[in-house]
């Protein structure tokens, strides 16, 4: 048997246990590693992942398309400039300057100076027969034959009328027509070789769409200003006897400008230039232009018949507000209110009343008054216009048979207010309704004369109305109260002061009350709420 040295097993078994030790280390180490790679990604894990790298986009020029958007030859910017220098320089030329001098009566400074200067000034001073004063404005040629279109308050009562084209040709200038209702006129001149605009469809305009302003604001020649349409339909005097619907728009409009040409991008006139709302005189950002469609209608009338020759319904009317429509029981704010029905009118004959309210005109809604009095002045005499009208709450439908409206059809009383001695005033004082504060009369032969009023007119006539009432601001002393009108309810005529006060003790103090009034000329509901 043979034995090996002590010290060399104990030699050779360490050596041993030192590479079992190391390869243990290396097998740990390697499946570590193996466990880390090929183990799954939990989200925490993906939230501290090192972020990757992001392309960073850069601008690059759109695709072309050439039957989608056209072919450019340079960019859209450059093209867009060239298609307004295109459009501009066709309506420049469209556009004239007018110029109208008016007889004024002449002047002296008679009262500068001490009393004996002024004395012989009178002796020296001869009084010269007339002088003229002198107006600028903008014209539009329509015809290659000279026919121009302009504003009527640029040439109204002028004593001598020229047009200088955008060329410096200058001519004198024939009045052929002027309606002062919508502002326009015609003129006419003898020329050749003349540049044209062509009329666009305003009805066509939206909001927003873009529109230039091209005329001579203080006599500067062939100027142009660019903005877009702020809004359509403006009746911005409130007038019931004008014609109004205008476009509004930011281009900038200054005097000078009236009568010029607002046209779209395509170079159609689609507005005459005619008024501004500023409070300096300039623009504010806020023209006004006469619908093309309202100026054509004009213009096309003033050249075969030398007048405009409108349609005529026979009512007066007025706007519904939300407070109106709860008490006539409308489905809506729009349409127009009838306060008055003129006698042996087409409205008359067909039965409209007072009280009624227009929503449809020849199967188009109406809006408002505004709207309402443009389609009527646009119905051809002897033509049967189907009217859509609501009456207490239900809807009908009638057929008028329109006419040629009157030379004169405005009329009406005179605006008197103040007191009477002879008056027996009575006041209806704190009562706890809407007509708190009211001081009234019966209305007897000397005051329905005095007011013009027909010697059958019923009603009762408000002499004050006290403060901090719910009507003070909304009746006025010289008021003509005819009629009351609660909600759901039919209309109730005032006969006199006693029926009124019977009535209005009835009245809970929290329900709005629309009363039916004359107030000068005009005839409208007005309501008065708690």
């Amino acid at each position: 048997m043979t034995f090996m040295p002590k010290e060399t097993k104990k030699g050779e078994f360490l050596l041993t246990l030192s590479g079992f030790l190391i390869a243990g280390l290396v097998g740990l180490l390697i499946g570590l590693s193996a466990f880390l790679i090929f183990k799954p990604t939990s989200s925490s894990s993906q939230k501290s992942a090192p972020p990757t790298t992001v392309e960073v986009p850069v601008a690059r020029a759109l695709p072309v398309h050439p039957k989608e958007i056209g072919v450019f030859r340079n960019n859209l910017l450059e093209t867009i400039n060239e298609e307004y220098v295109r459009i501009i320089g066709q309506a420049l030329p469209a556009v004239v300057n007018i110029f109208s001098a008016r007889p004024v009566e002449g002047s002296a400074d008679l009262e500068d100076g001490n009393q004996k200067e002024t004395k012989q000034k009178r002796k020296t001073w001869k009084k010269p027969p007339m002088d003229e004063e002198t107006s600028l404005g903008s014209g539009i040629i329509l015809s290659d034959d000279g026919n121009i279109l302009t504003n009527a308050h640029l040439v109204k009562n002028a004593r001598e009328i020229r047009v200088q084209l955008f060329d410096g040709r200058r001519y004198e200038a024939k009045l052929l027509g002027i309606d002062s209702p919508t502002d326009v006129a015609v003129l006419k001149i003898s020329a050749q070789h003349l540049s044209v605009l062509n009329w666009g469809d305003s009805d066509a305009l939206q909001v927003g769409e873009q529109v230039f302003a091209v005329g001579n604001p203080f006599g500067l020649t062939g100027s142009v200003s660019r903005g877009i349409v702020s809004a359509k339909g403006r009746n911005p005097t409130l007038s019931s006897t004008s014609y109004e619907d205008f476009i509004q728009t930011d281009a900038a409009i200054n005097p000078g400008n009236s009568g010029g040409a607002l046209i779209n991008v395509r170079g159609e006139l689609v507005g005459i230039n005619t008024a501004i709302y500023s409070g300096n005189g300039g623009s504010n950002g806020i023209g006004f232009a006469i619908p093309s469609k309202l100026a054509k209608f004009a213009y096309a009338s003033l050249l075969t018949k030398g007048k405009v020759i409108r349609g005529f319904l026979g009512v007066e009317t007025q706007e519904v507000d939300e407070d109106l429509q709860q008490i006539f029981g409308l489905p809506t704010s729009e349409g127009a209110l009838i306060t008055k029905v003129e006698p042996h009118s087409p409205a008359s004959k067909a039965g409209l009343q007072r009280g009624d309210i227009i929503v449809k005109y020849n199967e188009l809604p109406v809006k408002d008054p505004a709207e309402l009095r443009i389609s009527v002045s646009q119905s051809p005499a002897g033509s049967k216009i189907p009217i859509v009208f609501y009456r207490d709450g239900q809807k009908h439908q009638i057929y008028v048979e329109i006419t040629e409206q009157p030379e004169n059809i405005a009329s009406g009383a005179n605006d008197e207010s103040g007191g009477n001695p002879s008056w027996k005033v009575t006041v209806t004082g704190d009562l706890q309704n809407v007509f708190g504060g009211l001081h009234v009369v019966d209305l007897d032969p000397t005051l329905r004369s005095r007011l013009s009023l027909s010697p059958k007119a019923t009603g009762i006539y408000l002499v004050d109305v006290e403060g901090g009432y719910p009507a003070f601001d909304l009746l006025y002393p010289g008021d003509v109260i005819e009629e009351i009108r609660r909600p759901g309810s039919a209309p109730i005529k005032i006969h006199s002061v006693a029926e009124f006060l019977q009535l209005i003790n009835q009245i809970p103090a929290t329900e709005s009350v629309a009363v039916f009034l004359q107030r000068g000329n005009n005839q409208m509901f007005v309501l008065l709420k708690p």
